[in-house]
């Protein structure tokens, strides 16, 4: 492939409600030490040909689910790491592929403790980006079927979406704040899930995080959620709604996002069976809280 590369151009602001700071947002800190730079900040996203770069996620997500006399708790963890290679710079998309180099998870039901065949699958998997030209995610395939994308109410879906959102027009100061859309593509084909939302960021400082000097910005997220949620051996058609809350920091040179942390929860209603295939056999309640973590390797 060619050299080409594409500036991308927009403030650091917009990325993602869910790679929030690890300890940034509710229960800690953001790490690094605080440093003085004069806003407004300009930055600059830019996609090139053969560009490499690696992130670690993690995901701890808690579930209860209420059912006619039937009460269960699932706990999920989940670490991925992947290497992402831009393999085209197009004058209208941008395209990008992601590899699962490592993958592991857990699954807690009641006093049961079990690994997660369905995450350990993900290893040596590819998933394919489209992006716009600033960074949106358009759409991902690649995975369909792949039931550790599927479980959950969409989780890691959520939080592979916003390494790439979009960036808002203009400079950014301490203070400045502006709304975005929050919404996620369909990870997989089998599974409809759909988020419709908004997203408010605000900056609240500048930090310095391994030597790479960042914007630090609080971001909200409210939306509704419809669609089908998978787990513990149970398939639920539901709706609801939901809320994230954390910080990011971002990197003032090149628009990536350094290391962040999220808490979501969402709390949902809607048609519950034992097995994917059967129909639905009793209303369900489901509650979710999960926490969200990326880190630039």
């Amino acid at each position: 492939m060619g050299s080409r590369s594409m500036l991308v151009r927009g403030c650091v602001a917009a990325l993602g409600v869910l790679l929030l700071v690890a300890g940034c947002g509710p229960g800690g800190g953001a790490g690094g030490r605080e440093i003085a730079i004069q806003g407004p900040v300009t930055m600059t996203r830019t996609f090139k040909e053969g560009a490499v770069f690696k992130y670690r996620f993690k995901v701890e997500s808690q579930s209860g689910v209420k059912r006619t006399a039937y009460e269960q708790s699932v706990s999920t963890q989940t670490e991925l790491r992947t290497t992402s290679t831009v393999t085209a710079v197009k004058p209208d998309e941008v395209d990008l592929t992601m590899r699962f180099d490592y993958a592991v998870g857990g699954i807690t039901m009641g006093d049961d403790m079990m690994p997660d065949e369905s995450a350990a699958s993900l290893r040596g998997k590819d998933l394919n980006f489209i992006l716009d030209t600033d960074g949106r995610v358009r759409s991902w395939a690649g995975l369909s079927g792949e039931k550790a994308l599927e479980a959950g109410a969409g989780e890691i879906a959520m939080l592979l979406y916003d390494v790439f959102p979009p960036l808002p027009d203009g400079p950014v100061s301490i203070g400045t704040t502006w709304t975005k859309p929050y919404e996620v593509p369909n990870i997989t084909t089998t599974v409809e899930r759909t988020f419709v939302g908004e997203t408010t960021y605000t900056v609240s400082g500048f930090r310095q995080k391994f030597e790479i000097n960042c914007v630090e910005i609080k971001a909200v997220s409210s939306f509704e959620f419809e669609g089908r949620a998978e787990q513990g051996g149970e398939a639920w058609l539901l709706s609801g709604d939901g809320v994230v809350e954390g910080t990011m920091l971002v990197s003032v040179e090149n628009g990536n996002i350094v290391y962040g942390a999220s808490n979501a929860k969402m709390n949902l209603t809607g048609e519950g069976a034992s097995v994917a295939s059967a129909a639905a056999s009793g209303t369900v309640e489901v509650g979710t809280k999960s926490r969200l973590v990326i880190e630039l390797m």
